[in-house]
């Protein structure tokens, strides 16, 4: 690679647009509960068993990150020599339909 410093941005009709690419990666760790909530990652247990408020999203029910699976991510970055960030965030997307399930989106600075 050239060592002439990279343009992140892209010209539009309206303005300069950052490239910004993700990579969603989706593991199992071992923790004997949930990323975001306290409840049970017990295999085989009975269905709906292992669910809180937290995990079905009620309206006013934050979710509270497990540092176990923090600590087991920023190993797991350590080893793979990744770049560590100091600090991220995390959105939780609510849908107001019975039917759909949640999900969450984190962002890292």
């Amino acid at each position: 690679m050239s060592k002439e410093k990279f343009d992140y941005f892209v010209k539009g009709e309206k303005g300069k647009y950052e490239v910004v690419i993700g990579l969603e990666v989706h593991a199992q760790v071992l923790s004997n509960s949930k990323l975001f909530s306290g409840s049970s990652t017990k295999f085989g247990a009975d269905p709906n068993k292992q669910v809180s408020l937290i995990d079905s999203a009620f309206p006013g029910m934050l979710p509270v990150i497990n540092e176990e699976c923090v600590k087991q991510a920023v190993r797991t970055g350590l080893g793979l020599n990744a770049k560590i960030n100091n600090y991220s965030v995390f959105d939780r997307k609510n849908y107001f339909y019975a039917d759909l399930p949640q999900g969450y989106q984190i962002s890292q600075y």
